[in-house]
């Protein structure tokens, strides 16, 4: 939706309300429990904010990386708890996920 300035241009009011759905956290938490796709989502938004850059990148950006450390089992993996997403799987989601660079 945001690949070029034509493109966010003509889905400005998209955009807006994808926006705005990411700053609540009834939103973001999803159902209730973290599951493995929970995960998988917040891969594909944070590529998506990453490429467009700018405040709303940076805020989801620090916000998900805090919600991503807090739900790490004591043994370094994650795990969707609701799902039959395996640890690998989800783990290497939430690997990703921190290793966006924090850029624009």
């Amino acid at each position: 939706m945001s690949r070029t300035e034509a493109d966010r241009q003509k889905n400005a009011g998209e955009i807006k309300k994808i926006q705005a759905d990411l700053v609540d956290a009834r939103f973001v938490e999803g159902f209730g429990s973290i599951g493995g796709e929970e995960f998988f989502s917040y891969l594909n938004v944070s590529d998506g904010l990453q490429r467009g850059g700018g405040a709303q990148w940076k805020q989801w950006h620090s916000q998900i990386v805090q919600k991503i450390l807090n739900l790490q089992n004591s043994d370094g993996t994650w795990a969707g708890h609701h799902c039959i997403t395996g640890r690998v799987a989800v783990t290497s989601a939430a690997i990703l996920n921190l290793k966006f660079e924090h850029a624009n």
